[in-house]
């Protein structure tokens, strides 16, 4: 990245971590870390540009919203989708990159295979609540304090996923994320209400966050051997999330 755009960067992350979205210049500059001079010519350059304005208290007012969707800058998103696409054609099913977005989740990357026994509803872009409870949710709501989420979320709206969708209390969900590995594998043998069920893994940033989900999607129908179709599918994403905080490490080691 350019050493230019990189400030530009570092001055909209600083706006993010404002709080009520607004600081004094001098607060801005201070939390991007850039020198003095730096900041406030980029600063100056976002008000001509209309991206920026202060308000009657003189505090600086973002006109815009910026959110960087995969925390960890040592993600490679290249790599994740070629980690995609790899599990795609190894098992004949759709693979997914899903993001912990708010309250939501965020389908970053698909890859449907052409044979694959299903056409997914789930689309780049597409967002959907983390109440419905399955495994997808439990791995992204298991890397929260349980604090947070009763701060944050609606607790009486959690649901279980499959075809009756019951509503769940706060005491099972809460149980239920505590029991949750985060180093491990989340499935639904059952599926959800649309006949999908989902094997998913965290992938996780040099400093151990959550910087995003890979999932295998497959149709929810009986298999031969569910001991050795769930290994297999095991087996494949503890693969890819090896090579890629592997390689992760490697861009750490060497920044």
């Amino acid at each position: 990245m350019s050493g230019s755009a990189s400030r530009i960067i570092a001055l909209m992350e600083a706006f993010e971590t404002s709080g009520d979205g607004s600081m004094t210049a001098q607060e801005l500059v201070e939390r991007s870390g850039l020198p003095l001079s730096t900041g406030y010519r980029i600063i100056s350059e976002l008000q001509d540009l209309g991206l920026v304005h202060r308000g009657p208290d003189r505090k600086l007012l973002p006109n815009f919203t910026f959110q960087r969707r995969l925390m960890s800058p040592y993600v490679d998103i290249e790599y994740l989708a070629t980690a995609c696409k790899a599990l795609s054609e190894s098992l004949n099913s759709a693979a997914e990159v899903v993001i912990l977005n708010g309250q939501n989740l965020l389908w970053h990357i698909v890859e449907q295979h052409p044979d694959q026994e299903i056409r997914l509803r789930a689309h780049s872009g597409f967002l959907r609540s983390t109440h419905e409870l399955d495994s997808i949710s439990r791995l992204a709501l298991a890397h929260l304090s349980l604090a947070d989420i009763e701060k944050r979320w609606d607790t009486s709206a959690f649901f279980s996923t499959g075809l009756d969708r019951q509503p769940m209390s706060w005491e099972d969900v809460r149980d239920g994320l505590q029991a949750v590995d985060t180093n491990e594998v989340q499935l639904d043998m059952m599926g959800n209400a649309k006949g999908i069920r989902r094997f998913a893994v965290a992938i996780h940033g040099s400093e151990g966050e959550l910087a995003c989900l890979l999932t295998v999607a497959e149709a929810a129908i009986p298999v031969r051997n569910e001991a050795a179709h769930v290994a297999a599918l095991r087996e494949s994403l503890l693969t890819q999330k090896s090579l890629i905080e592997g390689y992760q490490m490697k861009l750490t080691a060497s920044g």
